[in-house]
């Protein structure tokens, strides 16, 4: 599996309000919080001018009132020098992520986490209480719903109440992993484990063949629980934004 299959895999599964390719690069555009959903993937080059296709990303993304953003992952950039071109635009290097993957394979599924195609209740709100603001709620709450079938929700609890959450969608022979949240109180007990076997073992039974999932490079705590639940880093990637 590679870095460029994983970007592919990326796209399809927590897909962006809108999404364009153009000469092989892929324009996303949401509600303008987080950086995935609103970035180009730059993942093929079939331009003539590189300085031209540049232009015609700020355009698009000022026409859709967001500032241009370009997601480069290692292993999945074309041209080769479109990073020193956008440094030589003014380009600014922010938010180094870790892609980190592993072979599905059957886990432990506890009694006491609850899966569901469907988003639960009890999920949108444990979203919600864990979001840092209402955009930010908002953005990740509507691409979650939006996401393909397969996939499945999973709620760990804690004494009858939300503890942990987690989600997976499947495209293919790959499943994502997103919006891993633990409930302050209930964090280093291990139930963010169950929620990551419990994905696991359902994107296994859905057909996928490697889980991949994306983690801040400075998220020390969420970077070992994933490491102990045997995933390793394939890539990793930032983004490269429009100076102010």
């Amino acid at each position: 599996m590679t870095p460029l299959d994983i970007e592919h895999a990326t796209i399809r599964t927590w897909p962006a309000r809108v999404t364009e390719e153009r000469d092989g690069w892929f324009y996303l555009a949401d509600g303008g919080v987080t950086g995935r959903v609103n970035a180009v993937f730059p993942l093929d080059w079939r331009g003539a001018s590189l300085h031209a296709a540049i232009d015609d990303v700020e355009a698009w993304y000022a026409a859709h009132h967001l500032p241009p953003r370009f997601k480069m992952t290692d292993g999945a950039i074309a041209p080769d020098n479109l990073r020193e071109a956008l440094l030589e635009r003014g380009y600014t290097e922010a938010y180094p992520t870790l892609v980190m993957t592993m072979p599905a394979c059957a886990a432990e599924t506890r009694a006491d986490v609850d899966l569901s195609d469907a988003m639960p209740p009890a999920f949108d709100a444990a979203l919600q209480a864990m979001s840092r603001d209402a955009a930010e709620y908002d953005e990740r709450v509507i691409i979650a719903r939006r996401a393909p079938q397969p996939r499945c929700f999973a709620i760990a609890r804690r004494d009858n109440e939300v503890a942990s959450i987690g989600m997976t969608v499947v495209s293919e022979a790959l499943a994502g992993i997103f919006l891993m949240r633990t409930m302050p109180h209930a964090r280093r007990q291990g139930l963010a484990r169950l929620v990551l076997d419990a994905l696991a073992n359902r994107a296994k039974a859905l057909g996928a063949r490697t889980l991949f999932l994306q983690v801040d490079a400075d998220n020390a705590p969420a970077i070992a629980l994933y490491e102990s639940a045997g995933f390793a880093t394939l890539t990793r990637y930032y983004f490269l934004k429009k100076a102010a």
